[in-house]
C-alpha cells in the first residue's frame, strides 16, 4: 500500500519568463492560414539556414499541409511542400509514418530543417532543445498552448510564442464586455477570454493554470498578487503585446519584410459564342489571315518574327468566343478585343482586327450564315405551330376519351345506384311479403284458436243450460205431483218423491199406497202439464242453441274472411315484387342500351312502355 512517506512532492517554479507571448488578429480566415505571409520573406532573403528553428502548430493534418503550402508561397518556392526531403519545412502529426516522423525528428535536431508544421502529436514526449519559436493557429484551450509554447526557449535563450487569433468566433464571447461579472469560466469561455483579454498574457497564463481562468482586469486582486510575486522573484519585465504593444508591432510589422501579395488575374468574360463550329472556325482563320496581312503591310520585308508571335490561334479564338461580347448590336467593344488579342503591340492594330470583323459580318459566308438562321427559325416556327397544332389535337381526343370515360363512370355508378337501390326496395318487400305472410298466418291462427275457444266456451254454456233446465223442469214436475197429492189425500200417507226420479210414476206402486182411480186421475192430469212445461222449456233451449249456432257461423264467417283478407294481401304484395323486379330489369337494360350507344358514337332512342 502507498505511503505518504512514499511520495516527494517537489515544488517548481512554472512561469517561462524568457518566453515572449506575442498575440497577433488575424487579418485571413483560419483555413487559408495566410497571415504565416506576414512572417516569412522569400529564401532569397532569408535562407533556410538562416532561418532560426520553428514549430507551427495546427489544429488539423488537412491544415498542416495548408500551412507548408502558404510559408513555400511566402518563401517562393512553391510546390516545395510536394517534397518528402524539403529542406525547408516539412510536416508532423499522428498518420505520419514512423520512420518519417524519426526522419523528421532528426533532420530538425540536426539543423537541416528549421522549420516543422506539426499537430499536438508533437507535443507528446519530445523534448526539443532548439526551438526558438512556436506559432500557434487559432484560438485554443489556454493550458494547450502553454504546453505548446513551452516547446521553446528551453536551451536558456529567448523564445518566442506568436498566437495567432480569430477576431471573431461564431457564437462566441469576441469582446470583454461580452463576459457576465463573476462568471465561471468553461473550457470555451477561457478559449474566448485569452483572445480578448488585456491582462499581461504571462500573468494570465499563469493564474489559468493556477486558479483555472483567464482575468480580464487589470485591478483583479489575484492579478496585483501575481505581479508582486514576480517582482519579488526579480523576474525580468514583460514584453508581450499587452504588456509593450508598440514594440510587438514593430517585431510583427518590420519594414525590412514585405508581405507577400498574390496577384491576381483578371478574369476575362465567359465566352457566349453561339456559332456553329464551322462558322466559328472560318471567322477565326479570317482575323489570322487579316493580322498577318497587317503584319506584313505594317512592317514590310524588315519583320523578324512570324505574325503568329503576335496574334496567334490562340487569341483569335478567344476573340471568336467572346464574339457576342464584342459586338453587341452597333456597339463595338473595343477595350475588350483590345484584352482579348493580347494588347495592341503595333498602331491601328485593334482598328484593323475590329474592320475585319466587319469585314467578315458583312461578307458572304456570314450572311449565307444568318440566312440559314432565319431559315431554321422559320422552320422551327412552322413546326412548333405544327407540333402545337397536333397537340391540341391530341389534347382534344384526350379530353373527349377522358368525358366520355367519365360519362360512363358515371352511368355506370348511376346503374349500380340503381340497382342496389332495385336490390333494397326488393328486399324490403321480400322483407314486408314474409312479415305479412308471418302475421296473417298468425293472425288465422289467433282467430282459429279463439274461434275454437269461443265454441267450446258456448257449447259448455249450452249444454249446462240444458241441464239445469232439465232438473229444474223434473224438479217443478215433482214438486206440482207432490202438491197435488197432498191436496187429494192430505190425511193419508203418500210416498215420497224424489228428487231426480223419473216423472212416470208406475200404477202398481200407487196400489200398493191405497189409492184408488182417483190417483190414477190425478196422476194423468200432472203428467200433461209436465209434458206442457217440458216442451216448453225444449223450444226454448231450442231456439238458444239456433241462436248460438248463429253467432258461431257469423264468427267463422269472420275468420274466414280475415283468412281471404290476409291471403289478398300476400298475393298483393307478390305482385309489388315482381313489379319492382321487371321495373330493376328494364332500368338496368335501358341504361346498358344507352353506355352501348354512347360508346358507339351511335345513340339511339329505345322506347318501352314502363311496366305494369
Amino acid at each position: 500500500m502507498l505511503q505518504p512517506s512514499d511520495i516527494n512532492m517537489i515544488d517548481g517554479e512554472l512561469t517561462r519568463p524568457k518566453i515572449r507571448f506575442i498575440r497577433i488578429k488575424m487579418e485571413s480566415t483560419l483555413s487559408s492560414c495566410n497571415d504565416l505571409l506576414r512572417i516569412f520573406a522569400p529564401w532569397t532573403v532569408t535562407p533556410a539556414c538562416d532561418l532560426f528553428p520553428m514549430i507551427i502548430y495546427s489544429g488539423t493534418q488537412n491544415r498542416t499541409f495548408q500551412v507548408m503550402k502558404v510559408v513555400n508561397e511566402a518563401c517562393n518556392t512553391k510546390n516545395h511542400e510536394y517534397d518528402p526531403n524539403d529542406g525547408f519545412i516539412r510536416r508532423y502529426h499522428s498518420v505520419t509514418s514512423d520512420e518519417d516522423k524519426l526522419k523528421t525528428m532528426e533532420d530538425f535536431g540536426n539543423g537541416k530543417v528549421p522549420v516543422i508544421s506539426a499537430t499536438m502529436a508533437l507535443g507528446l514526449g519530445q523534448n526539443l532543445k532548439r526551438v526558438r519559436c512556436v506559432v500557434h493557429m487559432g484560438r485554443g484551450d489556454p493550458e494547450t498552448i502553454v504546453q505548446m509554447v513551452g516547446r521553446c526557449g528551453r536551451d536558456g535563450n529567448v523564445g518566442l510564442g506568436l498566437l495567432f487569433m480569430e477576431p471573431t468566433r461564431k457564437n462566441g464571447r469576441n469582446k470583454v464586455g461580452d463576459f457576465e461579472e463573476g462568471l465561471v469560466q468553461n473550457d470555451d469561455a477561457r478559449m474566448d477570454a485569452l483572445a480578448a483579454t488585456g491582462v499581461c498574457l504571462r500573468v494570465a497564463l499563469t493564474l489559468d493554470n493556477k486558479l483555472g481562468y483567464i482575468p480580464l482586469a487589470a485591478d483583479d486582486p489575484n492579478v496585483l498578487s501575481e505581479r508582486a510575486r514576480e517582482k519579488s522573484r526579480l523576474f525580468s519585465k514583460c514584453t508581450c503585446s499587452n504588456c509593450a504593444p508598440e514594440e510587438a508591432a514593430a517585431l510583427i510589422n518590420d519594414p525590412s519584410i514585405v508581405t507577400t501579395i498574390r496577384k491576381r488575374k483578371k478574369q476575362l468574360p465567359k465566352g457566349t459564342c453561339s456559332y456553329p463550329k464551322h462558322v466559328a472556325d472560318d471567322l477565326e482563320q479570317h482575323l489570322l489571315h487579316s493580322f498577318d496581312c497587317f503584319y506584313f503591310n505594317h512592317l514590310r520585308p524588315r519583320h523578324e518574327f512570324s505574325p503568329s508571335t503576335f496574334f496567334g490561334v490562340a487569341e483569335a479564338k478567344a476573340i471568336v468566343q467572346s464574339i457576342h461580347q464584342i459586338r453587341d448590336g452597333d456597339n463595338h467593344n473595343k477595350t475588350l478585343l483590345e484584352r482579348l488579342s493580347g494588347g495592341q503591340a503595333f498602331d491601328g492594330q485593334i482598328e484593323y482586327l475590329d474592320l475585319a470583323i466587319s469585314d467578315w459580318m458583312s461578307g458572304e459566308y456570314y450572311q449565307q450564315h444568318l440566312l440559314n438562321i432565319s431559315e431554321l427559325e422559320k422552320f422551327i416556327e412552322a413546326e412548333g405551330i405544327r407540333v402545337r397544332e397536333e397537340m391540341a389535337i391530341k389534347l382534344a381526343v384526350l379530353q373527349a376519351s377522358a368525358a366520355a370515360r367519365r360519362s360512363a363512370d358515371k352511368i355506370g355508378k348511376a346503374a349500380q345506384r340503381e340497382e342496389a337501390k332495385a336490390c333494397m326496395a326488393a328486399a324490403r318487400a321480400s322483407a314486408r311479403l314474409l312479415k305479412a305472410e308471418d302475421q296473417a298466418v298468425e293472425k288465422a291462427r289467433l282467430l282459429s284458436e279463439k274461434a275454437a275457444e269461443k265454441l267450446c266456451r258456448e257449447e259448455e254454456k249450452l249444454a249446462k243450460i240444458k241441464y239445469d233446465a232439465e232438473e229444474r223442469a223434473a224438479l217443478k214436475a215433482a214438486q206440482k205431483a207432490q202438491s197435488a197429492l197432498d191436496k187429494l189425500a192430505p190425511n193419508k200417507n203418500s210416498a215420497t218423491l224424489a228428487i231426480g226420479e223419473t216423472d212416470v210414476i208406475s200404477q202398481d206402486t200407487l196400489m200398493a199406497d191405497g189409492i184408488g182411480e182417483t190417483s190414477t186421475l190425478v196422476k194423468s192430469k200432472s203428467a200433461n202439464s209436465l209434458s206442457q212445461r217440458q216442451a216448453a222449456e225444449a223450444r226454448e233451449a231450442s231456439r238458444e242453441m239456433a241462436s248460438k249456432q248463429n253467432r258461431l257461423d257469423e264468427e267463422e264467417k269472420a275468420v274466414n274472411q280475415a283468412a281471404r283478407r290476409a291471403n289478398a294481401d300476400l298475393v298483393r304484395l307478390a305482385n309489388e315484387v315482381k313489379l319492382a323486379e321487371e321495373t330493376r330489369n328494364w332500368v338496368l337494360m335501358r341504361k346498358a342500351t344507352r353506355v352501348g350507344a354512347q360508346a358507339n358514337k351511335n345513340p339511339r332512342k329505345i322506347v318501352k312502355k314502363w311496366p305494369r
